[in-house]
């Protein structure tokens, strides 16, 4: 693995809207600039950002998947989409990090950084953010839905 920026061959692991089915990759069209490997996990501790998630250096584990860089212009559309700037790493929003994986061992992979403090009330226990997500579209669906006995006619 390079030390300057991902290059053909490299991993790359993602933990939130970059994961599959998740409609960033479409959004961004590099779906044929990536291959999936399988699923990995970080050390880290993940962060609800509201619209999107943040890793940070930690003792947790959060759930990401593992892709191949197959084409090394992907870096630049990643670092756009990331806020990552690697000549102003001080004012980007994340860092463009190479990280030993918990799983699969002996992997390295790049992974975006989170490069502020995040709230700690905001901290995903999980580490998963899919996971993370269902729970909070349940929850927002559950502080719509009325019991049955406080329905009227015009309800249903």
């Amino acid at each position: 693995m390079s030390d300057g920026a991902p290059r053909a061959g490299d991993w790359i692991a993602f933990y939130g809207s970059l994961m599959r089915g998740l409609g960033a990759q479409e959004k961004l069209r590099i779906t044929d600039r990536l291959r999936f490997v399988g699923p990995c996990t970080i050390e880290g501790e993940l962060y609800d950002c509201v619209d999107y998630p943040a890793l940070r250096h930690g003792d947790g584990r959060v759930v990401a998947e593992l892709f191949a860089v197959l084409d090394p212009s992907v870096v630049a559309i990643l670092d756009e989409f990331e806020d990552y700037d690697p000549i102003r790493r001080r004012e980007s929003l994340y860092l463009r990090e190479s990280l030993d994986l918990v799983e699969p061992a002996d992997t390295r992979a790049w992974v975006y950084v989170y490069n502020r403090v995040p709230d700690a009330r905001d901290r995903i226990p999980s580490g998963d953010w899919r996971a993370h997500l269902a729970e909070r579209v349940g929850a927002a669906d559950d502080a719509w839905a009325l019991p049955d006995e406080g329905r009227t006619s015009w309800d249903s």
